[in-house]
């Protein structure tokens, strides 16, 4: 009977090894849902509509629990200097979307809501919610680079 049990506990430790996880295997990303808390951060668009951003251009953006962000941008700079937006946005919990109002200019709107997916703790996707091609993809980072924000070199 000992050699029995023994026997049955070796195979299942066999068994067991067997079918636990490789070392190598990645886990898949879990989809977080769309709140304040989850999109609390730094984020960087890695790629827009498609392709990644053009070498020297950049655009963050940091998303408090708040509902407060700020981005910094030289996209839409012709002499590619930092643009520094400032504001409030808010999600809507039926659609998953996020929408928002500069502090500037008398709290102009976004020109979209974004639909967000896919979203995890190291990225994000926002699709236009009235424009299926405006698709924007961001990573998460811990910090905007030094030097993206120089104090005498900014345009609000």
């Amino acid at each position: 009977m000992k050699h029995f049990l023994r026997n049955i506990l070796s195979a299942a430790a066999v068994v067991i090894s067997a079918v636990s996880c490789d070392k190598n295997e990645t886990t898949p990303d879990v989809s977080l849902p769309v709140t304040h808390f989850n999109l609390d951060g730094t984020w960087e668009l890695v790629e827009w509509n498609g392709e990644p951003l053009a070498e020297g251009t950049y655009a963050y953006i940091e998303l408090t629990r708040q509902g407060e962000f700020s981005s910094y941008s030289n996209i839409e700079s012709t002499s590619l200097v930092t643009t520094v937006r400032t504001g409030v946005y808010d999600i809507d919990q039926d659609d998953n979307s996020v929408g928002g109002y500069y502090d500037y200019m008398d709290y102009q709107q976004w020109a979209h809501r974004y639909v967000v997916s896919g979203l995890t703790v190291d990225g994000m996707t926002w699709t236009a919610a009235d424009d299926p091609s405006e698709v924007r993809i961001y990573s998460r980072i811990d910090a905007i680079p030094e030097g993206i924000v120089p104090p005498d070199n900014t345009e609000k």
